[in-house]
């Protein structure tokens, strides 16, 4: 007779514990995603600076580092993204910042996501 009582016990148990669980599932996903694309985020702004230090100029850089987004996969793409390129006479800066909305829509408002590289020609 107890043993009926004990299995009824371990299903509350996991009824109460499952919702945290899942939150903490999706908190990890979010974050995953988030960090992925900041990567790529990096990646694109150091792509575009390096092909400024072989001679490109901004208008060529700036395809560069969108043709690099587009073909990372960065999605969404999007239309309002802040690309910055400025050559000097001593340095190429690439500077990225876009808001990226969070995978899963219970998270909250969308993040704002950037990166700045800078090179010197050589």
């Amino acid at each position: 007779m107890r043993m009926n009582k004990r299995r009824g016990q371990a299903m509350v148990e996991f009824a109460l514990v499952l919702p945290l669980l899942l939150a903490l599932l999706v908190g990890i996903v979010d974050i995953g995603y988030l960090y992925n694309h900041q990567l790529t985020l990096t990646n694109a702004s150091r792509e575009g600076a390096r092909m400024g230090t072989l001679g490109h100029d901004e208008a060529e850089v700036l395809d560069d580092v969108k043709a690099y987004l587009t073909a990372s996969g960065f999605t969404p793409m999007p239309a309002d993204a802040d690309i910055d390129v400025t050559i000097a006479n001593e340095q190429v800066e690439v500077a990225i910042s876009t808001e990226v909305p969070w995978l899963f829509a219970m998270s909250g408002a969308p993040i704002t996501l950037g990166a700045t590289t800078r090179m010197r020609h050589e």
